[in-house]
């Protein structure tokens, strides 16, 4: 993008909410065309099982052909002997791409490159299948987030829902942690996802640095990792998965030492002037959900 820094402060704003809408659409794209490309995978699979890709003519909107894992048609419009692919289900992803590619070019934004017919065919990879995993009531996580407060995530059998309580915006804090989680590599748990944030108090909890504990909370919730005792999570999701800056984080770090914590992860942008005023704790900085992820399984099983 080009640069458009000025020292005119209604300039500078303008510019920085450009920026911020259009690295929104640009995340939002991405995390559109993958769940396009994960909803084909299983429309598909339903009667080829062994699909591994599929082409598709990317001008008429229309799939073109079904691939296995060493690249041979399994199936090819408009019709394939002893292959069969519904006429329900071809319609069905042709639907998707006529209301996905309006969006975006599939080339850029999720990188289905050129298929060997060249122009205007496209090589739609199918991303794996996703094993179910039994989810039981007993799916409970407890994460610190900052100021004391407490997030508690639970998963539960029934129709896929996210309810997120005791915070304000939940619209938007919703949607920053399933984009965040689902575009930083993760499958959101199947079932019904019920988040609680809790004050202490009868105040709701305000602010983007919940994102982190809410986000771990519900991975962690589905089984992926354990907590370490004394642990804070502070820390915004960008809707890419990426961590943003959190204001006054050496502050909300001393009030959780002050609470007894040890151990804190916040976004790596804060890192430095985390470290530099928090003696006596450990803070780590991982740049994204993943990262943040990670360092919680290796403090686990260490």
């Amino acid at each position: 993008m080009t640069d458009h820094t000025t020292t005119d402060p209604a300039t500078a704003a303008h510019s920085a909410a450009f920026e911020i809408a259009y690295e929104t659409a640009n995340a939002a794209r991405r995390s559109l065309f993958s769940q396009a490309a994960a909803y084909t995978a299983h429309l598909v699979r339903q009667h080829l099982p062994e699909a591994a890709s599929v082409i598709i003519n990317a001008e008429a909107r229309e799939l073109h052909e079904v691939l296995d894992t060493n690249g041979e048609p399994m199936w090819h419009a408009p019709t394939s002997a002893g292959h069969d692919l519904p006429d329900s289900v071809v319609d069905a992803v042709d639907g998707i791409l006529r209301d996905a590619l309006p969006f975006g070019n599939p080339m850029r934004a999720a990188r289905w490159r050129e298929a060997p017919y060249g122009q205007p065919f496209r090589i739609v990879p199918l991303p794996e299948p996703v094993q179910p995993r039994e989810v039981t009531p007993s799916g409970v996580m407890r994460i610190t987030a900052p100021g004391g407060v407490t997030v508690k995530a639970m998963i539960a059998p029934g129709v896929g829902s996210f309810i997120l309580g005791g915070i304000k915006n939940t619209r938007e804090v919703k949607d920053r942690v399933r984009a965040a989680t689902v575009n930083g590599g993760y499958t959101w748990p199947a079932g019904q996802v019920v988040v609680h944030v809790e004050t202490g108090s009868d105040e709701l909890a305000e602010g983007s640095q919940y994102d982190l504990a809410i986000a771990a909370a519900v991975l962690g919730a589905a089984g992926r990792f354990g907590i370490p005792d004394k642990t804070v999570l502070i820390g915004e999701l960008g809707l890419n998965g990426q961590l943003r800056h959190v204001a006054n984080v050496p502050d909300l770090i001393r009030t959780g030492q002050q609470a007894g914590h040890l151990n804190f992860l916040v976004p790596g942008v804060d890192y430095a002037d985390a470290r530099a005023n928090g003696d006596g704790v450990t803070v780590l900085g991982p740049d994204s959900l993943a990262t943040a992820i990670s360092f919680l399984e290796e403090m686990t099983l260490s």
